[in-house]
């Protein structure tokens, strides 16, 4: 039901009416958590609660938004922002993250869910393109090539500079001479 709704409701059962009430409570999330108000709604006459998913949602959106704050976090355009700038998929970017489901990152991205301090600060180092690399490749992850940039070799052993079976040699180059001999 709507607050609209509850407020002045019939309690069938004694015969009272709801109206609207408020608790403090901790709201626990990610391991952070945040004191907020949270409205119900109670009846005056035996004291029944009833709580309505938007109440419930509501408190849950304004303990987020108070962690966000405190813990200076990311917010979700933010983490949305990075990714896309980075150019990865969320199913990258949660391996990025030691295997994250890509169902949070998502979550993060359309702030249902809010990231950790721990995954915060991980996330921020993503801006280094060097710091990106390393975990990248300790993760396993191919990351995109950025713009204006070569493709690297990703063994290191120049393997990709060999010409395919079949394919003619390039000539080599005399330095001295400066001019290409065959079949060197």
């Amino acid at each position: 039901m709507s607050d609209s709704l509850l407020d002045g409701y019939l309690h069938r059962r004694c015969g009272g009416r709801y109206a609207r009430a408020e608790e403090t409570m901790m709201v626990r999330v990610s391991g952070m958590s945040s004191q907020v108000v949270r409205h119900f709604f109670r009846c005056d006459k035996c004291g029944d609660e009833r709580r309505t998913v938007e109440q419930r949602e509501r408190a849950e959106q304004t303990a987020v938004a108070a962690m966000r704050e405190e813990h200076q976090l990311l917010t979700a355009r933010e983490i949305r922002q990075l990714r896309d700038a980075l150019g990865l998929t969320h199913q990258q970017l949660g391996d990025l993250l030691y295997g994250i489901p890509k169902g949070i990152v998502e979550g993060w991205e359309r702030g249902r869910y809010v990231q950790n301090p721990q995954v915060d600060a991980l996330l921020r180092t993503f801006t280094d393109r060097e710091a990106l690399e390393q975990r990248a490749a300790k993760a396993g992850v191919a990351l995109p090539v950025p713009e204006g940039a070569e493709p690297a070799d990703p063994a290191g052993d120049g393997a990709g500079d060999v010409p395919e079976e079949g394919a003619p040699e390039s000539p080599a180059v005399d330095a001295e001479a400066g001019v290409a001999r065959a079949g060197d």
